[in-house]
C-alpha cells in the first residue's frame, strides 16, 4: 500500500500540537496517516487531546491526510515507546515516520523528505533529518540546544564509529521492510530511542541517509539540556555495550 503513517509522540504538550497538527492536515496529500502517540498524559491534557483530534478530523478535507484516532498509554514511558507503540499499531503502509509534536520541523519540510525519500527509494531504506545550515536551508536554534547537540552528536560518532551530524533531528522515515528488520531489536523509550534506531538500522546493513531541513527552535522542550546530557551519555554507551553482544541482524524482504 502506498502510504505513509506520520506517528506523532505526546505527552502534555496539546497546546503546541494544535497548530502543527491543523498545518499536517492542510499540507499533507491523503496518502499520508497521521496517529498521535500519548505518553500517559494527565486526564485533562487526554481530553484537549481527543477534542482536538476530533475537532480536526470533522474539518479535514477528503483530499488530505488522514488523522486517526489518538493512541492512548497507560502510564509514562518515553518518546521512544510511544513511537514504538504507533508504529506497531499499523501494519499496512509502505513508509513509516515519527515527528516531534512541536512542529520545529513544518508540514512542507516533512513532505519535502518524505518526497525524496519515494525518489530514492530502491537505495534509501531510512531518512533522518539533520539541522545543518547548508546552502538554502535555515536552522533558527537557541545557542545552549546547539551546543548541546554538537556535543551529543560527537558523542554518538564515537561510541559508534558512525560519522553522524544530528542523530537527535525530530523527523525520521523508514520503509516497511527495515522497521520489520529492526523493531524486534527495539528496546530503549525515553531520548535515546533515536540513537538505537540508527544503530540497529546500521548493524543491519540497511542504507541511512541524513537529510538537512528547515528547523525551528519552538518554546517549551521537555529536554533539560544538562540533567539530560549525562542520562544519554549513559543510555548510549549501554546502547553500544549491548548491540556489541546481539548477533547479526538479516534485513527482512517484502514484509516477510
Amino acid at each position: 500500500m502506498i502510504a505513509t503513517l506520520l506517528a506523532i509522540p505526546h505527552y502534555n504538550d496539546t497546546q503546541r500540537l494544535e497548530p502543527f497538527l491543523g498545518d499536517l492536515l492542510e499540507m499533507l496529500p491523503p496518502r499520508f496517516e497521521i496517529v498521535v502517540s500519548d505518553d500517559g498524559s494527565r486526564p485533562e491534557e487526554r481530553k484537549r487531546l481527543s477534542a482536538l483530534v476530533e475537532a480536526q478530523r470533522q474539518a479535514a478535507g477528503e483530499d488530505r491526510a488522514k488523522l486517526h484516532l489518538p493512541l492512548f498509554a497507560a502510564a509514562n514511558t518515553g518518546k521512544g515507546g510511544a513511537i514504538q507503540r504507533a508504529w506497531s499499531a499499523f501494519h499496512s503502509q509502505d513508509l513509516v515516520a515519527f515527528a516531534d509534536a512541536d512542529g520545529a520541523v513544518s508540514a512542507s519540510e516533512i513532505l519535502r523528505a518524505e518526497v525524496f525519500m519515494r525518489t530514492e527509494r530502491m537505495r534509501v531504506d531510512a531518512l533522518m533529518a539533520s539541522r545543518v545550515k547548508m546552502l538554502g536551508r535555515c536552522v533558527d536554534r537557541r545557542l545552549g540546544r546547539h551546543l548541546f547537540g554538537r556535543v551529543f552528536a560527537t558523542l554518538v560518532s564515537e561510541l559508534s564509529g558512525i560519522p553522524v551530524y544530528d542523530s537527535q533531528c525530530g523527523l525520521k522515515i523508514l520503509n516497511r521492510n527495515a522497521l520489520m528488520t529492526i523493531l524486534p531489536h527495539l528496546t530503549v523509550q525515553g531520548f535515546a530511542f533515536d540513537v538505537e534506531l540508527l544503530f540497529l538500522l546500521r548493524k543491519a546493513g540497511l542504507a541511512v541517509q541524513e537529510f538537512p531541513v528547515d528547523w525551528t527552535d519552538i518554546p517549551g522542550s521537555k529536554v533539560c539540556l544538562l540533567k539530560d546530557s549525562f542520562r544519554m551519555a549513559f543510555q548510549v554507551h549501554a546502547i553500544k555495550h549491548r548491540l556489541e553482544l546481539l548477533g547479526p541482524i538479516t534485513p527482512r524482504t517484502d514484509h516477510e
